[in-house]
């Protein structure tokens, strides 16, 4: 039920499919408009400035992910709580906890900035990044990192809405900086010539433009939220509670983006067609996987509503719907991807080395795609819940202690094109692992609810007992109509 004085949806009533839908759809179309802004990028690049510079885009986004990792899973946290809150009607707690958030980020960005830039160079000769990209590849993640405020700041403003039930104002955001960020490359790099750096310069403005609109439309489409970025005040209680329940998440980010400099590594000793080649095909899976993304966060959302709102049974039948949606969506995109691979890959850069490397990607990891879906739906469902340690072990798990060790043995004794089958053998651990852990139903014991009734901070008991009773007997009223 969508709240048509405020545009927040309230999950804890009517179809969890229809609202799966209805949320993920926004969602979706935001993510192509995200995931359109990134292969504009790659296509203009391979095909303005050559192969040299589209590795070296490749080399600097897994240090920008690296340095901000933690902050993005403190972000998640942020939302969880928003998620739940809200599902409790608990508004006064939304309100500290967007304010508690936005003033972190706020204070940290400018250190976080100042770290990125620093460490840019020795991560990139740690990498073995090429000698012909070196240059190109400073520069771009040097500037990308001047505009970190306005990176961190345009995605918190999507995480708020999104743990409120809302995901069409973020598509507005994205909307707009995707169309600003292709109208600055095409102006920077062909008109102006200035190569690498008008990549990184797009980026930055169209990014830092979008936080800033977003700031003053949310203030004005939702004043209850009372979000003022030069208001700082920080709740301590509900800080605690969002470092607690999203470091496990910005340490899986954190984990994963250091298995995928570990793999880059790998992938630079194939030289600037691989790691081309590589890096498109990654932008192809990306876009393959759109619509999963968005149902996995469609549930994460639904489900912390849910837990927050004490509807155990409503999780369930939630899950059981995405899921389902997203095998089937997932398998359409999935052949025609396969079907009309060389075609796309061509459209970042018609060198067919590039594209040869690029297929065997596509072919190594997509037909086994779907165990990684089931394990999202059952971690969408246990980080919505709170229970956010979860997804970091099965990420330590499939990830840190398989996927990487499985590459280089593979790399050694096959050769880097049968790399990337390390990807299905560390998904079958990670699908096992999560299904155990949602299988023995910890997540049903969660709540992060903060009563502005109670002392900030002081949890609500959840008894679940009579939930699982209320559940099993059908009596909480819940109808799938």
């Amino acid at each position: 039920m969508t709240d048509k004085s405020t545009g927040l949806t309230d999950m804890t009533v009517g179809s969890p499919l229809k609202h799966i839908i209805k949320f993920s759809i926004p969602l979706l179309i935001g993510n192509i408009f995200q995931q359109c802004y990134n292969i504009a990028d790659s296509i203009i690049v391979g095909n303005t400035i050559g192969t040299d510079a589209q590795a070296a885009v490749n080399n600097g986004m897994p240090i920008f992910f690296l340095v901000t990792a933690l902050f993005i899973g403190l972000g998640m946290g942020a939302t969880i709580i928003l998620s739940q809150n809200y599902g409790a009607k608990e508004m006064e707690t939304v309100r500290k906890t967007i304010q508690t958030i936005y003033t972190f980020v706020m204070l940290i960005s400018i250190p976080l900035t100042l770290l990125g830039i620093l460490i840019t160079p020795f991560l990139m000769r740690l990498l073995g990044v090429p000698d012909s990209t070196m240059e190109m590849a400073v520069t771009y993640i040097t500037i990308t990192f001047i505009g970190l405020i306005g990176s961190l700041g345009y995605n918190f403003n999507a995480g708020i809405l999104q743990g409120l039930g809302d995901s069409k104002t973020p598509l507005l955001f994205v909307g707009i900086s995707t169309v600003i960020n292709i109208a600055l490359d095409l102006l920077f790099i062909i008109v102006f010539g200035w190569g690498i750096a008008g990549v990184a310069v797009a980026t930055v403005i169209a990014q830092a433009f979008s936080w800033l609109y977003g700031v003053w439309f949310i203030r004005r489409r939702y004043p209850e939220l009372e979000l003022n970025i030069f208001r700082f005040g920080v709740d301590k209680e509900i800080l605690v509670k969002i470092i607690k329940v999203g470091l496990p998440s910005g340490i899986q980010h954190s984990l994963f983006s250091l298995g995928m400099l570990s793999m880059q590594n790998l992938i630079n000793q194939g030289g600037p067609a691989f790691i081309a080649g590589f890096g498109n095909a990654n932008r192809i899976d990306a876009f393959v996987f759109l619509p999963v993304f968005s149902f996995a966060n469609a549930l994460t959302t639904f489900t912390g509503q849910n837990i927050g709102a004490k509807q155990i049974e409503r999780v369930s039948h939630g899950l059981k719907a995405t899921l389902f949606l997203a095998l089937i969506v997932f398998a359409v995109i999935a052949f025609l991807t396969l079907a009309f691979g060389r075609h796309l890959l061509g459209l970042f850069n018609p060198d067919q080395d590039v594209i040869d490397y690029g297929m065997r990607y596509l072919f190594s990891v997509i037909p086994f795609s779907f165990l990684i879906i089931i394990q999202f739906m059952f971690n969408s469902v246990m980080r919505g819940a709170g229970q956010a340690m979860v997804p970091v072990f099965t990420t330590i798990a499939g990830f840190i202690a398989i996927r990487i060790p499985a590459a280089y043995i593979i790399g050694f004794y096959f050769g880097l094109d049968y790399i990337f089958f390390s990807y299905p053998i560390g998904w079958v651990v990670s699908l096992t692992a999560a299904t155990l852990f949602f299988a023995a139903g910890k997540w049903k014991q969660k709540s992060l609810v903060i009563s502005q009734g109670k002392e900030i901070g002081e949890e609500v008991e959840v008894d679940i007992s009579t939930i699982e009773f209320e559940a099993a007997t059908g009596e909480n009223g819940y109808k799938d109509d």
